[in-house]
């Protein structure tokens, strides 16, 4: 299988998942799947992203 069929299979999954209406909302990784495959630019990082957990408030 290649990358791309299973990265569309994860796509489609979140897809489905999205749809059913008694679901939580998708996660933050499975939102920027779609978003990427819909060419739009990923949610923001959160604050503190890139800080070594000691480092963090």
């Amino acid at each position: 299988m290649s990358y791309r069929h299973s990265s569309y299979r994860k796509l489609s999954a979140a897809v489905k998942k999205a749809m059913l209406e008694d679901t939580p909302p998708l996660k933050r990784a499975e939102m920027n799947r779609v978003l990427h495959w819909s060419n739009q630019p990923s949610l923001p990082k959160p604050e503190g992203w890139g800080e070594p957990k000691g480092r963090r408030a």
